[in-house]
């Protein structure tokens, strides 16, 4: 038993880490010190003016991180499946289906950055592009968006209703209740406004995850009865 809770507890921290690693890859994207109220701009400065290296790399990170998530998504099947067998492969599948699809939108920002950075020269040459790039990759996180948000209000109810691992406080750790606080972070002052701002909804998911591997660091995992 003490080996299956240790490897829960890994599971769980992979998670924990594969978000941090996403956040990783924010900054590197438009990460810059400065008030929330003026992220945006500040992205569009760090966009045009930073190396094509910087993005290069904050998109490879992204199926790392996705890869390390859905390690983590396993951590939180394994606080479900034993207490609630069907929704608890339904809120798995969903946060499966997010990293993969996020991993992949990740990704997709390097395009999306670089025609933001060449955009004096795109714009005057095709500038439909810009437009089509943005359009894409909100399409790509909206598919990303639809399964997290379901596994977010099934893992709340599940978690209200004491059927799972985790304690009923654990709900106010829930991203999609995380996700509400998100325009509070835009009053944050510099210089850590931007940087909260810019990678609110990963370092949601940490939280959520490690919070997933505290609460539940001595609770007894349900590995062998979750085939």
């Amino acid at each position: 038993m003490e080996t299956e809770a240790r490897f829960k507890r890994w599971t769980g921290l992979a998670g924990v880490a594969g978000a941090l690693l996403f956040f990783c890859g924010d900054m590197l994207f438009y990460g810059h010190w400065g008030s929330g109220a003026t992220f945006h701009q500040g992205m569009l400065s760090v966009l045009q003016q930073a190396s094509r290296t910087r993005l290069f790399v904050g998109g490879l990170v992204g199926p790392v991180a996705a890869c390390l998530c859905l390690v983590g998504c396993w951590h939180i099947r394994e606080n479900l499946i034993g207490h609630s067998p069907v929704l608890g492969r339904i809120v798995f599948l969903a946060l499966a289906s997010t990293m993969v699809v996020g991993g992949a939108v990740h990704a997709l920002w390097v395009p999306r950055g670089l025609a933001i950075k060449y955009s004096a020269v795109v714009g005057s040459v095709a500038p439909e592009l810009i437009d089509s790039l943005r359009s894409y990759w909100q399409f790509a996180y909206n598919l990303a968006a639809a399964p997290a948000y379901l596994a977010a209000v099934l893992l709340l109810l599940l978690v209200l209703f004491g059927k799972t691992a985790y304690p009923r406080w654990t709900a106010l750790a829930n991203f999609g209740v995380l996700s509400l606080l998100a325009p509070l972070a835009e009053r944050i002052p510099a210089p850590l406004g931007a940087v909260v701002v810019g990678g609110f909804t990963n370092l949601s998911i940490a939280f959520f995850f490690l919070v997933s591997v505290m609460s539940t660091w001595r609770a007894r995992g349900c590995v062998s009865g979750s085939s």
